[in-house]
């Protein structure tokens, strides 16, 4: 969509500057701004439909709502609280694991989750962590896998 937006917003600057210097400009430059902006949906339909998965970006928070997307972004925790991970992904890969890993200021594993999944395109995968006793009040950081390999990490606090 970025790229789509980039595409429309040099159109419009360059038709109105176009505009300004003559006919034959305009069409040159319509016609270049129609190619950016194909090229542009080419290369997110390519990225879409890769075999090879994509990390996008990961987001923490307290709550996961419609299409596993955090609801509530915070890094700032309580210690009955669950803390979510979103991680967003694009390929189409027949499967990938997302997994995360939990640990405490000391670098302890305090939890572990993965996931397999088939994507299809554009795709977000909710991970969690709660521990049955609370978490115990400091910082922590989880780190985010694709098929193994250390992708992202997030930090985030527990106060009391």
């Amino acid at each position: 969509m970025v790229h789509a937006a980039r595409g429309a917003a040099l159109l419009v600057s360059t038709l109105l500057i176009s505009c300004q210097t003559g006919g034959s400009r305009a069409e040159e430059a319509e016609s270049a701004a129609a190619d950016s902006a194909a090229a542009a949906a080419e290369a997110a339909r390519a990225e879409e439909s890769s075999k090879t998965l994509k990390v996008t970006h990961a987001m923490i928070g307290k709550r996961i709502g419609e299409g596993d997307r955090v609801t509530e972004p915070t890094f700032q925790f309580a210690p009955s609280e669950t803390v979510y991970v979103s991680v967003g992904t694009v390929g189409s890969p027949d499967s990938a694991v997302l997994g995360a890993r939990w640990t405490n200021q000391k670098g302890e594993v305090v939890d572990s989750t993965a996931k397999t999944i088939q994507p299809k395109g554009r795709d977000n995968t909710a991970l969690l962590a709660a521990r049955p006793k609370g978490w115990t009040p400091g910082a922590y950081r989880v780190t985010i896998y694709a098929n193994g390999d250390s992708v992202d990490s997030k930090t985030f606090a527990v106060a009391k």
